[in-house]
């Protein structure tokens, strides 16, 4: 559990004073938290229920009782790993990427990734978004669809991030990656992005995040935390995989399209 209590912890700072409270309380009882229900909960903080169901989705769960099975989850597993039998940690972290990657594999629409891919086909520039440890996964992409021809870029600088964010146009596509689809940057850029209109395709590692809301087509992956000490070890594997079936799609689709033309 304390791994993820240390992963809520994190998104303190994008949190209003009352959700705050909230959080500290969980962070301070998890246990009673998982064990609770919501009335009970807004007894307890004298905050009202609304407020602590809009905390659970700002933190990234898509409500309170997706919160208590979380805890409950990572409990259990708490239990688990101070059993007598542990697996070793190579082969922890082998099953953890098998599970994130069959999961994403066993969820993929293929019809988003068409759409995605249209979405390619239909824009005049793409820019990837992403920050911090997402950020690899927007180079690969962007040297993979440059190299295809495609006019597209990936810059590491926030401050050219948010300029061209503010020049993008509908026509233009904007592709954001984000593990937990709540940093506070991307979700700045997503919001310019809607409000000039430009097209956007958002890959996630939660099943509930605020950058979902804002972007017209959202890819969800499963990512499960892993720390080492503060050393943040979860992977981003699955990230990079669907945005590689993205541009496998894109690049069939406009072989095809092309042979079709010739004919």
């Amino acid at each position: 559990m304390k791994i993820l209590l240390k992963r809520l912890a994190q998104s303190k700072g994008e949190l209003s004073q009352l959700e705050k409270q909230v959080l500290d309380y969980i962070i301070a009882n998890p246990n009673q938290v998982a064990d609770s229900s919501l009335d009970n909960l807004s007894k307890a903080l004298f905050i009202s229920t609304a407020t602590i169901s809009r905390t659970c989705k700002r933190l990234g769960f898509s409500g309170f009782q997706d919160l208590k099975y979380s805890l409950n989850k990572d409990s259990e597993q708490e239990i688990y790993n101070t059993a007598e039998y542990q697996p070793s940690l190579l082969t922890a972290h082998m099953d953890r990427i098998k599970q994130e990657m069959e999961w994403t594999l066993e969820h993929i629409n293929e019809q988003d990734i068409q759409e995605a891919a249209n979405f390619i086909h239909e824009s005049n520039f793409i820019e990837f978004f992403g920050v911090g440890a997402s950020l690899p996964a927007c180079i690969d992409a962007a040297r993979k669809l440059t190299f295809a021809g495609i006019i597209c870029n990936a810059r590491e600088d926030w401050d050219e991030l948010r300029c061209v964010a503010n020049r993008l146009s509908n026509k233009d596509l904007a592709i954001l990656v984000s593990y937990s689809g709540e940093t506070s940057h991307i979700l700045d850029f997503a919001t310019i992005l809607k409000e000039r209109e430009v097209k956007t395709i958002a890959i996630v590692g939660r099943k509930s995040s605020r950058l979902k809301d804002l972007a017209d087509i959202t890819f969800q992956t499963q990512i499960q935390n892993c720390y080492l000490g503060d050393l943040d070890m979860s992977s981003r594997f699955p990230l990079s995989i669907l945005l590689d079936f993205i541009i496998l799609t894109t690049l069939k689709s406009g072989k095809l399209g092309q042979e079709a033309s010739r004919a």
